[in-house]
């Protein structure tokens, strides 16, 4: 009788290991022990993400409490599938383990795996604050990386490990509506010159100014009389010499003289003549 029960014991205890091991946790159940995530607990429910979840060996869930989610509870079904896919990790992080690792890591999201997931939509960024805070966002480029880590709600090393975030991670093109994405500063582009306004050209036959006024002006020489003839040897060469006198001016007897002497002349030979003829006259009455 034992020998035949023993091969049913070890054939139930294999089946229990293999149950054991191929569903490591329930992320409904986990999740349950916490009222404050029950809306997050019922959306991953609702889109069929808990089963996913469920059939992974190792995951971490990013969970947003009910205060927090804000209007994802009101969009389409497709559309907090997308976003809720975001928030289940690929592989176990607890807090130790993100705060050991390098800031702006990236991480691969339960969404990439869907085949719809394009420019990073898939991935997440981890990146390391000042303070000492760890924050998340969409890998693609320009998304704001604001949502906080909070802390941890419930581990399973290391299979299942369960994180409280601020807000919902919406990467662009999933919802842009909910998360804007931080705009790049845009370049401010060059004013366009007037139309109106042409250049001139410059002249082309202008001489080049020179650096000083009397540029066109003969250079000086040494002396201030270097243009001028050089003076012969004697102080008479090219002029008279000045007389000493005050009457240095007036012409001298040779030239200037000779009409006064001419006249002088001519009226002493009247004079004798005219005596010559009284003196006749005299002569006929004696």
């Amino acid at each position: 009788m034992s020998s035949s029960r023993l091969p049913a014991s070890i054939i139930v205890l294999y089946c229990f290991l293999l149950v054991s091991t191929t569903t490591a946790f329930n992320i409904t159940r986990l999740l349950g022990r916490y009222p404050e995530f029950s809306n997050f607990n019922d959306l991953l429910t609702k889109n069929g993400l808990a089963s996913e979840i469920n059939s992974r060996q190792t995951i971490t869930i990013l969970a947003v409490s009910n205060d927090a989610l804000g209007g994802l509870t009101g969009k389409p079904e497709e559309v907090q599938k997308g976003v809720l896919s975001n928030h289940v990790v690929l592989d176990y992080y607890d807090t130790l383990k993100l705060q050991k690792m390098k800031n702006k890591s990236v991480l691969t999201t339960l969404y990439q795996t869907t085949g719809v997931a394009s420019e990073g939509q898939g991935f997440l960024g981890v990146s390391h604050k000042n303070d000492g805070s760890i924050v998340f966002g969409s890998a693609v480029k320009g998304s704001l990386q604001d949502t906080k880590l909070l802390g941890s709600v419930a581990a399973q090393p290391y299979n299942i490990s369960v994180l409280s975030v601020s807000q919902p991670i919406v990467a662009p093109g999933i919802d842009g509506s909910l998360r804007p994405i931080a705009s790049p500063p845009k370049a401010s582009a060059p004013a366009p010159a007037p139309a109106h306004k042409k250049k001139s050209p410059p002249p082309v036959d202008a001489p080049a100014p020179s650096d000083d006024t009397t540029a066109d002006v003969p250079a000086p020489s040494d002396g201030p009389n270097a243009d001028a003839p050089a003076p012969a040897d004697g102080p008479s060469a090219v002029a008279p010499a000045p007389s000493d006198g005050p009457t240095a001016d007036v012409p001298t007897a040779d030239s200037d003289d000779k009409p006064a002497k001419n006249a002088a002349g001519k009226l002493s030979g009247a004079s004798f003549g005219f005596a010559v003829v009284f003196a006749s006259f005299l002569a006929l009455f004696h």
